[in-house]
């Protein structure tokens, strides 16, 4: 606005210095051109006064460039006469000096107020970049340093390989996503750890179970080579002889001995395995059980009397109402006090009783063999497993485990101690309690 009005002053001033030099046939039209160009002034003063508003400075200021105005326009419409063209050229030049002042200062702001922009600018494209940057910065920090550790963490997991925990880093949201993961982690860990525990003791156990099967196969292999041999022997012998027929006779029965010896065993390894595979059926029927226990002791008696063993009964003579298979209850004892005939040392006795306690009846077979050790007590009844004294001496436990089967069916409690010098008898050995029920 400053410029345009320095610019119609001084085309005012240049119109008036014109009309100066004298006479002209063009006087009239350039004096309409010297008013349209004060009256174009006197606009654009106006025009900026509207512009400034409610400052009092700029406004006076306005008001004394607007009399200015009318007075050089009076002063151009005065005529031409040397004294007012010259005060028209005098105001007009001191205003147009007074414009391109203002023309100037305004530039000077302008410029100032663009330099300032500029700098505004830059500082506001510095700012949003740093504050980009550091938003970015934020989320690598928060969101995808987290979340390419998590991948990572999860690929590992995918693949097998060993889980690692993740640091729970980040937002709020990407933490909790990140403990959820790691106690996943965690949760399979233990569940290896579980199962890998689990497996070593299922193989642990698979070994134990077989290194017990082969050796209960070689000691069962030894047991029923034994009577053979014995068999075969006497029948050599009583080949050989020529003592007449007492000699025949005692070779004969110890081939009986043997052969009966040979077929309880058979027994036992045929009733074990089908105990084993559930196919032992046992029957319900009343049975007395010390009568069981004295048919047992005479079934014993000869495999005992060739160990040079004496079989004892005691309080056997009165009955002990049960209810079971006779058969398998016999089978079960007969077991035992062959066991502890085998265990035995020649002279040894082993005593069969009865104890009758309340709710309760007990068959108690106490040898004079070596016992057991404390340890062992609790796994002598188990399949395929042998203490020590039972491998040097070529047991297999087979009976024990029978004894132990067939107790349990009847709803009745096997048991073993050792039993100190001079309880049920002369020396130390091993007691055998199966305990029944009263009403079975």
């Amino acid at each position: 606005m400053a410029r345009r009005q320095a610019l119609l002053v001084t085309r005012l001033e240049a119109d008036t210095a014109y009309a100066a030099r004298g006479p002209s046939a063009n006087d009239m039209r350039k004096q309409d051109d010297i008013k349209r160009t004060a009256l174009a002034y006197l606009a654009s003063i106006e025009e900026e006064r509207a512009l400034i508003g409610d400052d009092a400075q700029a406004q006076n200021d306005q008001r004394l460039e607007l009399r200015e105005a009318q007075r050089l326009l009076m002063l151009t419409q005065s005529g031409t006469t040397a004294g007012h063209v010259e005060g028209a050229r005098a105001l007009s030049h001191a205003i147009a000096a007074r414009e391109n002042a203002e023309a100037e200062q305004a530039e000077g702001q302008a410029l100032a107020v663009r330099q300032q922009s500029w700098r505004l600018i830059c500082i506001t494209i510095f700012a949003l970049t740093a504050l980009l940057a550091a938003i970015g910065l934020f989320l690598w920090r928060g969101l995808v340093a987290p979340l390419d550790r998590l991948v990572r963490a999860t690929c590992d997991v995918a693949d097998e390989l060993a889980p690692t925990r993740v640091e729970a880093t980040g937002l709020k949201e990407m933490r909790r996503l990140i403990h959820h993961f790691n106690g996943m982690v965690r949760s399979i860990e233990e569940r290896i750890a579980r199962r890998t525990t689990e497996l070593e003791e299922a193989n642990h156990l698979l070994a134990a179970t077989d290194e017990r099967r082969r050796l209960f196969l070689s000691k069962v292999s030894h047991e029923l080579r034994t009577p053979v041999t014995v068999m075969r022997g006497e029948a050599e012998i009583a080949l050989r002889l020529d003592g007449g027929e007492a000699a025949l006779r005692d070779s004969l029965q110890h081939i009986l001995d043997s052969n009966i010896f040979l077929h309880r065993r058979l027994d036992d390894l045929m009733a074990l395995a089908r105990a084993d595979n559930g196919a032992l059926s046992l029957r319900s029927e009343p049975v007395d059980l010390a009568q069981l226990a004295r048919r047992a002791a005479r079934t014993a008696a000869s495999f005992a009397s060739n160990s040079g063993v004496r079989l004892e009964a005691v309080g056997l003579g009165r009955a002990i109402p049960f209810r079971g298979d006779p058969d398998r209850l016999q089978q079960a004892l007969v077991a035992i006090i062959d066991n502890g005939v085998k265990f035995s040392p020649p002279g040894a006795t082993i005593r069969i009783s009865a104890e009758r306690r309340k709710g309760h009846h007990a068959i108690v077979i106490a040898d004079n063999g070596p016992g057991v050790a404390p340890d062992d007590l609790d796994r002598i009844f188990d399949p395929y497993v042998q203490t020590a004294s039972g491998r040097s001496l070529g047991g297999t436990g087979l009976g024990l485990s029978l004894a132990r089967w067939i107790t349990e069916a009847h709803r009745g409690v096997i048991s073993a101690r050792n039993r100190p010098a001079g309880e049920c008898g002369e020396g130390e050995g091993l007691c055998v309690s199966l305990t029944f029920p009263t009403a079975a």
